[in-house]
């Protein structure tokens, strides 16, 4: 057994045990190491400081659940002068009410601080199952908490009066208290399986950390030992296995609705399910942007006031879902009464229609297990990307195949990539197209068109720009290769094969325009909106190229003197590369940032990955000084490679592209994934830096880190949200 695990080349699984030694090591240590926790919150965020109390007012929360273990309850506040005014606090439950106060304390004015109320402790089967919390001051106190449009059920009121927020509580244990996470293993796994699908549960996550991704982490391995060794059958098909087992895993880890705009693109697809179109087109729609049934659950994880701020957590308690249970069943809410204006109403259906059976095989069940099975149908979408640069990485070195597995799982186990694919997203869809398209086109160069190659070539082509409009990035990639491929490929029987790559082209446009249409609003269908926003983007930015091109230089490298600033000055501390808008897109935002942006690793990590993508560049060309024989012979292939992601960077920086100074920095480094594959072999190219002795043992290390990076991000996620 243990040969048939650890089979191929030895060298691949000495240099993996040394990698994976402190790796692990660290990773145990964050899981062991005792910390600060929260027995609980509300599930609300301090996102704004408009409540305010005043001498003789009070303010009240009702509806409040602290759980066992809650010794202190915690409010955010913003005090105006030096000294903080004194505060009066009471909490009722079970018809007892425990009064206290706290005296005046010397602090910073005008900034959030903490109002620390300290409660006998609560006992395991004491907690009340509503408790009510009033705080009064004898000076002006403004309270964080959350806007919202309309009083909610259960709102706090100030002097009796009804308000239109929620305010934000946290619920701490007892003073000095410390955990580690795998103290808290057990809680965190139930805290996991609330608001999942039915089939879903405490046991589940377990499972997911201790078996499955080890488990495939130890595939990844074995398929990349065998390649080295020259062996393995149906490859492309293990790595697919792979990259979508490892993004399944992501789907049932990240949080329901926590993935970017997942909200919006699950409405996309219940409005074609229930109503038979996408949402509408026109932002002044009087319909309702979510269904009833998608609204409820919104509202119910914790969703309209828990949403982009760190300190807060999505709700903890298995007698909330209890209430949403009843309430779906006394109200049963409708699922076709949602298809306004969202903002996935400009792409066009084809992801959605992908992801449509999956809905319609949970169609009686709840919106958790339709996202769910939804997400799983986008793993495996988004795993087709790792499967398609394997067999792109091959047409370039079909003797090596060990460098295309390599590549393969750098994809795989790219951590934003993973997210990203494992969540109800477009994005996941022109990923996989671009994919497609990437290998069409090196293909082709390298080989010549043929008829059927060539339509399929013409369909992806076109289909792409349809499934999200940002696939406009690649047309002038396409087109150059087309001009390459006719100056090395030109005889006459190639003619026909162009003819079927232009039907090919004209029979997607077609069914489109005829078929698409029908599932898509008229002002949106094929998604030409996105297709013409995009294309309205470039004309913009090519009427203004000097600064269109000022604009992008300051995206990727510092600005420079003379250059009028369209960035917002850097906030972070340390040395000044690693402040600029590159470090945040293309780091933080490319690596590491999840859930709705607001999940990310210490700094110094991004730090010591900023450092080897810039050590990437002269290993790069030092291996083309090393590998020229082979550059000069596949020239052509290696400078299509290379326009990839520079036609992918340059097509959205021209979509974000404004003429006036930014106040945020709007990209994000996932925008540049429909390029991921190329920029993979790119990475396993410049390992021939290191020689080919020892380009292996290097190539191994990469690998390695790449999973235990991807590990620990699902580690972090799942900790950061229920922990």
């Amino acid at each position: 057994m243990m040969a048939a695990v650890f089979a191929g080349d030895r060298r691949v699984w000495r240099a993996a045990a040394l990698t994976a030694i402190p790796l692990v090591a660290v990773t145990a240590y964050y899981c062991v190491r005792p910390r600060f926790y929260y027995a609980g919150t509300n599930s609300v965020e301090a996102l704004s400081y408009e409540e305010r109390t005043t001498t003789g007012t009070q303010l009240c929360v009702p509806g409040l659940q602290p759980p066992a273990g809650t010794a202190f309850i915690r409010l955010s506040a913003i005090f105006h002068t030096p000294t903080r005014s004194a505060l009066r606090f009471t909490l009722t439950a079970h018809g007892r009410t425990i009064g206290l106060s706290l005296p005046p304390l010397q602090g910073a004015p005008d900034k959030p601080s903490n109002a620390d109320f300290p409660i006998p402790e609560i006992r395991p089967g004491e907690a009340p199952t509503r408790a009510k919390a009033c705080v009064s001051s004898d000076g002006p106190v403004n309270w964080g908490g959350t806007p919202l449009s309309k009083p909610p059920i259960l709102p706090p009121t100030l002097d009796g009066k009804l308000l239109a927020a929620r305010i934000a509580v946290w619920y701490l244990p007892p003073a000095g208290s410390q955990k580690s996470y795998l103290q808290r293993a057990g809680a965190i796994f139930s805290r996991a399986a609330l608001f999942r699908a039915g089939i879903v549960g405490a046991w589940t996550y377990p499972l997911l950390l201790f078996a499955v991704l080890p488990a495939i982490a130890l595939l990844a391995l074995r398929c990349l030992a065998l390649a080295v060794a020259g062996g393995g059958r149906r490859m492309a098909a293990w790595l697919f296995a792979i990259a979508a087992l490892n993004a399944c895993c992501w789907a049932l880890i990240t949080p329901v609705f926590q993935g970017p705009d997942e909200v919006d693109h699950f409405a996309y697809v219940q409005s074609l399910v229930e109503r038979g179109e996408g949402p509408s087109h026109d932002p002044g729609s009087p319909l309702a942007r979510w269904s009833g049934a998608e609204n409820l659950a919104l509202e119910h994880t914790g969703f309209f006031t828990d949403h982009q701020v760190g300190d807060t957590r999505l709700p903890w308690l298995a007698s909330v879902q209890r209430e949403y249970s009843h309430e779906v069943a006394s109200t049963r809410p409708r699922r076709d009464d949602g298809g306004g204006y969202t903002t996935s109403a400009a792409h066009g259906p084809l992801y959605y229609l992908a992801l449509s059976p999956a809905y319609l095989l949970t169609r009686g069940s709840s919106v958790f297990s339709q996202l769910t099975l939804m997400r799983i149908v986008s793993a495996l979408i988004g795993a087709l990307v790792a499967m398609f640069t394997y067999l792109l990485a091959r047409e370039l070195a079909p003797g090596r195949p060990w460098l295309a597995v390599l590549a393969a799982l750098l994809v795989a186990y790219e951590p934003m990539y993973g997210f990203i694919s494992g969540i109800v997203n477009n994005d996941v869809g022109v990923n996989a197209a671009a994919a497609a398209l990437e290998l069409l086109l090196i293909r082709m160069l390298r080989r010549g068109i043929t008829i059927p190659w060539g339509v399929l070539t013409g369909a992806v082509l076109v289909a792409l720009p349809i499934v999200k409009g940002t696939g406009l990035s690649l047309y002038p990639v396409a087109v150059l290769v087309f001009a390459a491929t006719l100056w090395r490929h030109h005889s006459r029987s190639d003619l026909l094969a162009w003819i079927g790559a232009a039907v090919g082209a004209v029979a997607v446009a077609l069914l489109s325009s005829q078929v698409l249409s029908l599932f898509q609003p008229v002002a949106s269908a094929t998604g030409s909106g996105a297709i013409s926003s995009n294309a309205s983007a470039a004309s913009e930015a090519l009427h203004h190229l000097p600064s269109y091109l000022s604009y992008l230089w300051q995206a990727l490298l510092p600005r420079l003197p003379f250059m009028t600033r369209y960035f917002p000055l850097p906030t972070h501390a340390g040395f000044l590369l690693f402040k600029d808008p590159f470090f945040v897109i293309f780091v933080e935002r490319g690596w590491a940032a999840f859930g709705w942006y607001d999940v990310f690793f210490p700094h110094k990590l991004y730090v010591l990955i900023f450092l080897a993508m810039v050590l990437t560049v002269p290993l790069g060309v030092w291996a083309a000084r090393r590998e020229w024989g082979w550059v000069r012979r596949h020239r052509l292939e290696l400078l299509a490679l290379l326009a990839m992601p520079v036609a992918v960077i340059m097509g959205f920086e021209a979509a974000y592209f404004t003429t006036a100074p930014r106040v945020l920095i709007a990209e994000f480094g996932r925008y540049a994934f429909p390029a991921i594959g190329p920029v993979a072999i790119l990475v396993v190219g410049a390992l021939h830096a290191f020689g080919r002795r020892w380009m292996l043992t290097a190539g191994v290390v990469l690998a390695v880190a790449m999973i235990a990076l991807s590990y620990a991000s699902q580690l972090l996620t799942l900790t950061f949200f229920y922990a």
